[in-house]
């Protein structure tokens, strides 16, 4: 197995810069996804790694040697394309072989691989069989099959699952992934949803036009996201944000939200860096807002770690297993996500609790994470409300 190693990779298409120095060091035998939105730059980083787009500035190594100028078929790497790339007159056991067939490889090890694959993946029984006779999760199993094949201990997928079905893609992601870890191959995977990059990954790269963002495990990523747009992005429904005020004196610190009669201060402790008066913003994730009996919804004690408050329900959506609760706050919508099945109807009086040490402080410019960098927030750190 080999090491990749990204060198402020850059990509520039006349005079627009499309990714924009990215550095990666990705381990041999690691699952490593490239994730964000549509025209991220994450395929394109992708492509450079595979030789088929030409990298303007920076070095990509393998194994320690530098590829930039060598072509894909002396990279040692396989690849999965969005579209599968199947060829349509050939039959599964040929589109298999294809690429072993191509590199002359003995007659003897083609069989023996072939019998192999095929069994791993459940196409014993599809292999004289064309394309258009397959479902589209047996065509993703062939392209799957085609790269596994080969043996080359680097996999690179371009968001694979993509054609797929909500429930096949689930079916498909731990296919993938158990795969993956059987082969110990060294899998690079290219997808723009979030929940592919956190159910599958060891690590995450998360991509905002062609910029790096944030790299790290998924779970250190969701929670404690570099930055607002990687708040935002990770986790569905996304957090909750809402722009406030800094506010800072001799006695306490904290946030000041909403207008009129909506205002209130929530005390936090304070954040290096942050002056008073500086533009800030507030999240909370969904699933930390927690459902609270109505009657212990109001609590003015400061040495509880949860702050609890009530609220009116603007919309209701269950789910089944879970459901998701919206209402206002300090003239924000809001959404909460609890787990089973909450009657709750629009209008009604529910309450709401939660902890601030599950917070986020972003700088309201920068969109920096304030308190990811400062020191953690003590138990004793709760909010205080007037909302009633």
């Amino acid at each position: 197995m080999a090491e990749v190693e990204l060198r402020r990779i850059s990509k520039k298409y006349d005079q627009q810069m499309v990714v924009h120095e990215v550095n990666a060091v990705i381990q041999p035998g690691e699952f490593f996804v490239l994730v964000g939105p549509s025209g991220c730059g994450k395929s394109t980083t992708l492509r450079m790694i595979a030789g088929l787009e030409e990298i303007s500035t920076g070095e990509l190594l393998i194994g320690g040697k530098q590829m930039n100028h060598v072509p894909p078929s002396g990279r040692n790497i396989s690849m999965v394309f969005q579209n599968y790339a199947l060829y349509p007159h050939l039959t599964v056991q040929e589109n298999i072989l294809f690429g072993l067939q191509v590199r002359k490889v003995d007659k003897r090890e083609q069989a023996k691989r072939l019998n192999q694959t095929a069994e791993m993946l459940g196409l014993s029984q599809l292999l004289q069989r064309k394309p258009r006779e397959l479902s589209g999760g047996q065509r993703q199993r062939v392209a799957l099959g085609r790269a596994i094949v080969s043996q080359h201990p680097i996999c690179l997928m371009d968001e694979p699952l993509s054609n797929l079905d909500a429930k096949l893609r689930g079916q498909m992601r731990t296919e993938i992934r158990q795969l993956q870890q059987e082969l110990g191959i060294t899998m690079i995977y290219v997808t723009h949803d979030q929940v592919e990059a956190m159910t599958m990954g060891d690590r995450m790269m998360v991509l905002r036009d062609g910029a790096v963002q944030q790299v790290g495990r998924p779970l250190d990523v969701y929670n404690h996201p570099a930055n607002l747009f990687v708040a935002e992005f990770t986790g569905s429904p996304p957090m909750n944000t809402v722009h406030g005020l800094w506010r800072e004196n001799n006695t306490q610190s904290g946030i000041e939200i909403g207008s009129g009669s909506d205002q209130m201060l929530l005390p936090l402790s304070r954040v290096e860096g942050v002056r008073e008066g500086a533009s800030v913003i507030l999240g909370i994730r969904p699933e930390a807002l927690q459902p609270l009996p109505v009657e212990q919804s109001v609590s003015d004690s400061t040495s509880s770690d949860i702050r609890r408050f009530t609220v009116t329900v603007q919309a209701v959506e269950i789910l089944g297993s879970e459901t998701i609760v919206e209402f206002e706050l300090a003239g924000a919508r809001w959404k909460a996500k609890w787990n089973g099945q909450w009657p709750c109807r629009k209008g009604e009086t529910v309450g709401v609790g939660f902890d601030p040490r599950q917070v986020c402080l972003f700088d309201q410019q920068t969109g920096k994470n304030l308190i990811s960098s400062a020191p953690e927030l003590k138990r004793t750190d709760v909010f205080q409300t007037n909302a009633v």
